[in-house]
């Protein structure tokens, strides 16, 4: 009795052994062929023969495709524009193969390129935010104003102004900074954070910027003026006048000096501030002018 159940367990060890091979044997083959595949599919993509790597990589399961496969088969549906494809297989990767996040992400930030550079900003915006899904924090450099300027076309100030300063910190570009800059410079004034809004214009040249602060610094200090803190009043009003812009607010900046020193007693300057206006009017028939005449008037009685 005992020789026979000792038979019976070395045969069914067999048989487990035997499959095992099998399985072995047919997996070895398939990752054979797989390899076939991957190599041929390569040819294929360097020879620029798209549809030819999609047909061959597409006939190995999913499940049984490689990360390397996986890269390669999204990469050349980034390439046909047919970005949903290549995004869904990019998403299944990282989960199956999260080691391989900074290749998926390097492969999202190439297509990204190349679709601005083929006008196609609807993918290079899904492709920047795909990156960003899988690392919030990841630098995308000048993708951050892409994607700014994207939301801010659609009034998303919040996600808007989240990105644009992001891409104040990062971007390299000159050019591209200070477009980021005006959007976000344009956001501050909208939603009121006129103090970061100096802060981000500062000491940039370029004219579009100078603008901007000479004209928030204006508003600043008829705000601070309202609330009667006229150092700061006087201090923004110094700004608008020494970066001498915009040209068309000078005269009322002076104007709003006069108003800031007379409230203040300061009658001396009050009066000097008051000339400057009048100077600016070349033509004499600003109505500024005329006011300033009148507290001139009034001033000298003193």
């Amino acid at each position: 009795m005992l020789d026979r159940t000792e038979k019976k367990k070395r045969l069914y060890d067999k048989i487990i052994i035997f499959l095992l091979l099998m399985i072995l044997l047919f997996t070895s083959a398939c990752n054979v062929e797989h390899k076939i595949k991957e190599r041929q599919a390569r040819e294929y993509f360097n020879n620029n023969q798209y549809s030819k790597v999609i047909e061959t990589l597409e006939t190995i399961k999913p499940s049984r495709r490689s990360a390397r496969i996986n890269l390669l088969l999204g990469k050349t549906y980034c390439i046909q524009f047919e970005f949903d494809k290549a995004d869904q297989i990019f998403n299944n990767t990282f989960k199956r193969f999260p080691s391989f996040k900074d290749s998926i992400i390097t492969t999202y930030l190439f297509m990204a390129e190349r679709f601005e550079k083929r006008k196609r900003s609807d993918l290079a915006i899904k492709a920047y935010n795909s990156v960003l899904d899988i690392e919030s924090e990841y630098n995308i450099d000048m993708g951050f104003y892409l994607l700014g300027h994207y939301y801010y076309d659609r009034n998303d100030l919040v996600r808007a102004k989240e990105l644009l300063e992001k891409g104040v910190e990062n971007i390299k570009d000159k050019r591209v900074l200070r477009k980021a800059k005006v959007e976000l410079l344009d956001i501050y004034e909208k939603i009121g954070m006129l103090k970061e809004a100096i802060d981000i214009s500062a000491g940039d040249p370029s004219k579009d910027i100078i603008f901007r602060r000479g004209k928030i610094s204006y508003r600043l200090a008829k705000d601070f003026f309202t609330t009667e803190e006229f150092d700061s009043a006087i201090t923004y009003c110094e700004t608008v006048l020494g970066i001498n812009s915009p040209r068309t607010l000078i005269d009322d900046t002076y104007f709003l000096m006069g108003e800031i020193y007379s409230s203040r007693g300061n009658y001396r300057d009050a009066i000097q501030c008051y000339k400057e206006v009048i100077k600016l009017d070349k033509f004499g028939n600003n109505e500024l002018a005329s006011i300033a005449k009148k507290k001139i008037e009034i001033l000298t009685k003193f």
